[in-house]
């Protein structure tokens, strides 16, 4: 029997789909079933895993789609080895990755899924390392181990977890139940919190096997536009801060984490710094009128005050934000 599945839920892959295959079938540990489930997809996305991947790849179609969270549920539902991963349509992996992830879950029995590093890339596949990836790197500093309460905290500092990354054990996915079909960007943040509180612990595996893709057209880009990204992590977090005090896995005096404002305050400058001055205040609305702790927040506060003094306020807000990415101030 194989002992691990790459599933991927596929939506209209395009020409992402070929590298990321070719990527799945350099593995180093060969044991495993290649899953693609086409969820409704009008451009050949099956049609080019088979072409690529002949005999090696299943191909299971949805008609009518079941959107993201559905067709991640329905991957799990097809699979029938020991573990997996959910596989994104646009990114590549390297050829160490199933066999590290493999070793980091076998030694940890206790663990639900196992993550690794991972860098950004381009449409053009180039590698890029943005301020906020840069920033990330600060929570692999301290490895809680077996400490399920530890990762819990930290995990409510940032989602600084690469989703594609994420090894799962197959029995304690069952055991913790389906992902949310109810979100959309922030649904595999909310299934590692959930996964904690069922009991199960996080492996890292602190080496870079994993290139996901940033580009244009990704929806999380669309999403930051228009808001529905952070409504949806201040659901989660609210959530995670709640059901996790009363799990024993956070403080009880634990106050609000600061991921909702240094996601929402990255974005914001971006805008800045494109011109978008309406976009940055439209941002900077969602913290006032739903996030009040947020508002009060001094890192907030500091951004309300320089953000409308033109250059001067960019070029003091700039510096801020280097010495923020370089000493992992306000989070991590």
């Amino acid at each position: 029997m194989p002992v691990a599945t790459f599933a991927i839920p596929c939506r209209n892959a395009g020409v992402h789909l070929r590298p990321l295959l070719q990527s799945l079938l350099r593995q180093t540990e060969p044991d495993f079933v290649l899953l693609l489930v086409d969820d409704a997809s009008t451009d050949g996305s099956a049609a080019l895993a088979r072409e690529v991947a002949g005999a090696r790849v299943t191909v299971h179609r949805n008609d009518p789609a079941l959107g993201i969270g559905g067709n991640w549920n329905r991957c799990v539902e097809l699979v029938t080895t020991p573990f997996f991963c959910l596989a994104h349509q646009d990114d590549v992996y390297e050829p160490r990755y199933l066999e590290r992830l493999l070793a980091a879950l076998r030694a940890r029995p206790d663990a639900g899924m196992a993550h690794c590093r991972a860098t950004a890339v381009d449409a053009d596949g180039v590698a890029f390392v943005s301020p906020a990836e840069r920033y990330k790197e600060h929570f692999w500093q301290h490895a809680p181990g077996d400490d399920r309460a530890a990762h819990s905290a930290r995990l409510y500092r940032g989602n600084f977890v690469c989703c594609p990354s994420v090894l799962y054990r197959t029995d304690a996915v069952r055991a913790t139940g389906p992902f949310r079909t109810d979100l959309r960007f922030a649904l595999d943040w909310e299934y590692w919190f959930r996964l904690l509180r069922a009991g199960f612990g996080i492996a890292d595996v602190d080496e870079l096997l994993v290139h996901y893709r940033r580009h244009d057209a990704a929806a999380s880009n669309l999403a930051s536009a228009d808001r529905s990204r952070f409504a949806e992590e201040l659901q989660v977090l609210a959530a995670a801060r709640s059901d996790g005090v009363a799990a024993g896995l956070l403080a009880a005096d634990v106050g609000a984490s600061p991921a909702l404002r240094n996601n929402l305050l990255h974005e914001a400058f971006v805008d800045l710094q494109a011109g978008r001055r309406a976009a940055v205040a439209h941002k900077l609305a969602f913290v006032r009128d739903h996030a009040p702790e947020l508002w009060r927040d001094r890192y907030v506060r500091t951004f309300r005050c320089l953000w409308r003094l033109g250059a001067p306020g960019r070029w003091l807000l700039g510096i801020g934000r280097r010495l923020a990415v370089r000493f992992g101030l306000g989070a991590a």
